[in-house]
């Protein structure tokens, strides 16, 4: 019979594990500036009263620690090539505030020389965007009239609105859109076609009904969210959708002025802004004095977070994303309150967003007329200074 060979494990020895644990892994000097900042930035304050998957897993330990292995997860981390606990250890050696200590497993947890803020509860969506930012009265005033006598119909308090409309609104047609069946607290909900300043008309308006003097309220943000989703009927709110979007079709497609520059439309700012940044050199800077620097300043008053954007701003630059260090992005150059220069990425699209709410329509800022490939000349083939990192 032949002799089976012993068959020998390939697994390593105890030794050798312990020495593989053991051995570090040097990280350039770029690598490891840039992932200490991102770590400074996820154990600031300012996050960690936000984020509240770190401070669930922190406040969980007895000693507010966080394994290593969850930071290895997070996507800026692996951005910048980090795939070893012990490339984390190494960048944080000698930090201020973050330290590396073992737990009683003997596993890499990291602890802040510092107590955990108060973590902020989060708005709910519709509070964090914002009733108080989105009209609901945009397609068409929602408005109500209130304890009315049983005798009185909803077809009475039609006609009678449609009266009181004609005479304030002439040579206008029906502009009522939709009249609610009365509730039993005698309250009758209407939806009105959009006209020119409906908001402040509809509110002259008082009914006559029956010898009976009934003034037409305009419901509140949230009183006509409610009216949308509850009294009005699914055909109704495809109509109002409608108007809505045609709305915004004309309102997005008219002229604005920006920054001091008119554009034929915010499409056409879009389109401008995105040649300029493809055209741009890396490290291209838009001072004060060029047409790019004043649409971008103008551009960022739009921006959520535009005061503290633009506090101690110079200058704009482009530069590579550090996220994926392929796509080129607007920066802020900015000094702080210290003097020290600061650098900072903001989304064009955020800004445009907001832009589009409340457009700065030139109609109404006193410029008539737009040469949309003027514009566009002016703005790709400004002169922009190009400064050495």
């Amino acid at each position: 019979m032949t002799d089976m060979k012993k068959i020998h494990s390939r697994s390593p020895s105890p030794s050798r594990e312990i020495d593989t644990k053991k051995l570090k892994i040097d990280l350039s000097k770029e690598a490891r500036d840039l992932l200490i900042k991102q770590l400074e930035y996820y154990f600031s304050d300012e996050n960690l009263r936000k984020d509240s998957f770190f401070q669930n897993i922190m406040r969980s330990d007895s000693k507010s620690r966080l394994y290593l292995s969850y930071l290895l997860k997070c996507s800026k981390v692996k951005s910048l090539g980090i795939t070893r606990e012990e490339q984390i250890e190494q960048a944080l050696e000698g930090h201020n505030f973050i330290i590396i200590e073992r737990n009683e497993d003997g596993r890499s947890m990291l602890r802040l020389l510092k107590d955990l803020p108060e973590l902020e509860v989060k708005k709910k969506f519709r509070e964090k965007i914002g009733h108080t930012n989105k009209d609901h009265h945009a397609g068409g005033c929602i408005v109500k009239v209130s304890s009315l006598p049983e005798n009185i119909s909803w077809i009475a308090v039609k006609n009678e609105l449609k009266a009181e409309l004609q005479k304030l609104v002439p040579n206008s047609e029906n502009l009522v859109r939709y009249v609610s069946q009365t509730t039993q607290n005698g309250t009758c909900y209407m939806l009105l076609k959009p006209f020119l300043n409906d908001q402040n008309v509809v509110k002259e308006i008082c009914l006559t009904l029956d010898d009976i003097k009934v003034p037409v309220v305009l419901v509140s943000q949230e009183e006509a969210r409610k009216v949308i989703t509850t009294a009005l009927p699914r055909h109704i709110q495809k109509e109002r959708e409608k108007e809505i979007n045609k709305q915004r079709m004309i309102l997005t497609s008219q002229p604005i002025l920006i920054g001091g520059q008119q554009f034929a439309s915010i499409e056409h700012l879009r389109r401008c802004l995105k040649e300029v940044l493809e055209q741009s050199t890396v490290n291209t800077v838009f001072d004060g004095e060029s047409l790019s620097f004043n649409v971008l300043k103008g551009l960022l008053h739009y921006h959520p977070k535009g005061s503290d954007k633009t506090r101690g701003m110079y200058s704009i630059t482009v530069k590579y994303h550090p996220e994926t260090n392929n796509s080129k992005c607007f920066f802020i150059l900015r000094k702080n309150e210290a003097g020290q220069d600061e650098m900072e990425d903001f989304s064009v699209s955020k800004c445009l967003q907001q832009l589009a709410r409340n457009p700065p329509l030139a109609s109404k800022l006193g410029k008539n007329e737009v040469c949309e490939d003027k514009q566009q000349e002016n703005i790709e083939n400004n002169q922009e200074a190009t400064v050495e990192d």
